[in-house]
Formats: C-alpha cells, sequence, structure tokens
C-alpha cells in the first residue's frame, strides 16, 4: 500500500511538471553546422532529391552522396547525379579531385576538410548569397524521431522562412522559401532537411516550384576506418589534367585586389609571403623550410605564416600566427589546399597567388 502511494505521488508530480525547455531555434541551427566537426572519425550516407514543376518543366532528380573522414587529414567524398560522379579523396598529402563526366582528374596538395574541400574548390556556383539575410523568421515547429537504419534519433523539427532570396550570377530569384530541419536533440546533428520555394528563371513565363529534401540514410560516428578508405585510384579511362583545369574549377580571381585584414599581419610597406598550412600537413612543413631559404637569400622580403590547429616541435623560423579553418579570412581568400602561398606588395595588393608545394627558386621570380 505504502509503494502504491509513493507512485501515485510520483506519477502526479512528473505530470505536474514543466516539459523540457525547447532550445533557442537559431542557436540549434549554428550548433548543427558545427556538430559533425567534434567526431574524430565519421562516415555517412545521405540521397538528396530534387523536384522541378511548373513552366514546362517536370524534372526529378536524385543524388545519393557520401562522406568519409578521418581526422585530421584523411577524407573521401563522392556524390552521383544525372550529369556524373564527383569524387574528392584526401590522403593527407594530396587531394585528387574526379569529374567522371569529363573522366579528368586533378592532384591538389591536402584539405583540412569537406567544407574546405568543397565550399573553396569551385565546385560549387559562383557568389552564392548569404541566405542568413533573407531569414523572416526561425522556429521549433515539433519533435519527431528520425530512423537512421536500425538506430532512431529523437529530434527538433526547426522551421526557418525566407524572405526574397536572390541569385543575379544564375539569374534566379526564390520566393516564399521555407525550411524545414530536423535535428538530432542528443548529437545535435541534422539529420534530415526539406526545402521548398517558388523560383522565378529568365525565360520562363511563370514560377517553377521547386522542392528539395535531403536525408541521412547511413551514420556511423568514431567508425574505425582503414587507410584504404582514402586511397585514389583514377579509373583506367581518366586522364590527369593540371590543377584548374577541371571545368567548373577556376582559380580563384584574386591577384591585383587589396588582401583582407589578416590577424596578426600588419601592412609593413615592403613585400610580405604569407603561407597558410596546418602542423599536420607534410607538404607545408616542406613550404616552410623552402620560405626560410626564401627569407635568408631575399632579407627584404616579410615571411609570415598562417597555421590551421598545433604546429609539431618542427616549427618555421619565421612569425606564425593562428587561424581557423572556419574563418571567413580562408574562405575570402579561397584557401582551399595546404600549403597556400599568396605574395603581397608594399601597396597591400596581391600580386601572386600559388596552390601548393613551391620551392624558392620558383617563387623567387614572383618577388619582383
Amino acid at each position: 500500500m505504502f509503494r502504491a502511494a509513493l507512485t501515485l505521488i510520483a506519477a502526479l508530480a512528473l505530470a505536474q511538471a514543466p516539459p523540457p525547455e525547447r532550445p533557442e531555434p537559431r542557436a540549434l541551427i549554428a550548433q548543427s553546422a558545427a556538430a559533425i566537426k567534434k567526431y574524430q572519425t565519421y562516415h555517412l550516407e545521405t540521397l538528396v532529391t530534387v523536384d522541378m514543376r511548373g513552366g514546362q518543366m517536370d524534372t526529378h532528380i536524385e543524388m545519393p552522396s557520401s562522406v568519409s573522414v578521418r581526422r585530421p587529414d584523411r577524407m573521401r567524398i563522392q556524390s552521383k547525379s544525372q550529369a556524373g560522379t564527383v569524387t574528392i579523396v584526401s590522403d593527407g598529402e594530396n587531394t585528387w579531385f574526379y569529374l567522371s563526366a569529363v573522366k579528368k582528374y586533378v592532384k591538389r596538395e591536402a584539405v583540412a576538410s569537406p567544407e574546405a574541400a568543397i565550399g573553396n574548390s569551385g565546385l560549387l556556383p559562383k557568389d552564392l548569397p548569404d541566405v542568413e539575410k533573407s531569414i523572416k523568421s526561425m522556429k521549433i515547429v515539433g519533435e519527431d524521431v528520425v530512423e537512421v537504419g536500425a538506430a532512431r534519433y529523437p529530434c527538433w523539427m526547426v522551421e526557418t522562412t525566407y524572405g526574397m532570396i536572390l541569385l543575379p550570377e544564375q539569374n534566379l530569384v526564390i520566393r516564399n522559401a521555407i525550411q524545414t530541419n530536423w535535428i538530432s536533440k542528443a548529437e545535435r546533428l541534422s539529420l534530415q532537411n526539406n526545402f521548398s520555394g517558388e523560383v522565378d528563371m529568365a525565360g520562363v513565363p511563370e514560377p517553377v516550384t521547386m522542392t528539395q529534401s535531403t536525408r541521412t540514410t547511413v551514420l556511423r560516428l568514431n567508425a574505425k576506418l582503414p587507410d584504404s578508405e582514402f586511397v585514389f585510384t583514377p579509373p583506367a579511362t581518366a586522364k590527369q589534367g593540371d590543377d584548374w583545369t577541371i571545368p567548373g574549377i577556376v582559380k580563384p580571381d584574386l591577384v591585383g585586389k587589396p588582401v583582407p585584414q589578416i590577424n596578426g599581419i600588419e601592412p609593413s610597406g615592403r613585400v610580405t609571403v604569407v603561407t597558410f598550412g596546418a602542423g599536420w600537413c607534410a607538404p607545408c612543413k616542406r613550404q616552410w623550410a623552402e620560405l626560410e631559404k626564401l627569407q635568408s637569400s631575399h632579407p627584404d622580403i616579410k615571411v609570415v605564416g598562417a597555421a590551421i590547429g598545433p604546429i609539431s616541435s618542427v616549427k618555421p623560423k619565421f612569425p606564425v600566427v593562428p587561424a581557423d579553418e572556419s574563418d571567413e579570412l580562408l574562405a575570402s581568400l579561397a584557401i582551399n589546399s595546404y600549403p597556400t602561398t599568396i605574395i603581397i606588395g608594399p601597396t597591400g595588393k596581391i600580386s601572386s597567388y600559388e596552390a601548393g608545394f613551391r620551392p624558392a627558386a620558383a617563387l623567387a621570380p614572383l618577388l619582383r
């Protein structure tokens, strides 16, 4: 009888307890953007479906993708569509970009993250707008459970309503857009995303209704990923080209433009060489050694390093300032591989942009 009374009291207390406090939606979205970065290794697969209806358009596209990451320097990304397959592989020293549509691949130096590989590679359309400026409202509209394989993830549902989104480079205008994001409560991972809106397209007399769904189909966190996962073997019919020669990948147009503010690097009125690298990057260490030679033979120049993450015991003899792969600076300078070296003239304008390892003998003529 006593035990039954305790059970009743506990049940009444639970019934009167307030529901768990919902997180602030903007903070939740920000947390989901950074959540995957805390895992040392992960493998995820997604399926993106896009439907376009109206204006004589009736299009359905499916794009399965996979991402495998073993920090700090291993990565494989693959995305398939009707246009072909894009594969990006990094083994810690080199990164390969392969497009099956043109049967061509290029080799670059190492990259630090999938975001850097894709976002700054030139594979995405140019001059994409900052959609955050178009947000009208953001709210949590409910709770749901998302199933990924055999696992079930309780999620918050965050709905974002947008105003007009302008894409002048693509001659597109998106109106009445709504996005719903399913974010897991425990991991803060975005597991599903639905986007819908009306698209005004050049040459199409009426708006086109677009819906896009991104669904996670496989999720393995802190998974054991072997070295073989990060080996690139080009197809027998593929040919290697020079960097920037794959259609859609364009070298950043930075030469002659003022350099943005770089933390810890003040204008000096003389030629400045800035190299972006990482402590785990073997080509970066070779680049540091070459820049030490360059500075020794050209004492009138200034050499500065910007390092992503901690540097090992082998430190360069020139000043090094910390940087982060999420810095807007890296995006503005299109730093998509390490090392990348830029040369800044005395007036503060960029005179050279060199992606990948460059010996001192190759850099010396650029100082003029």
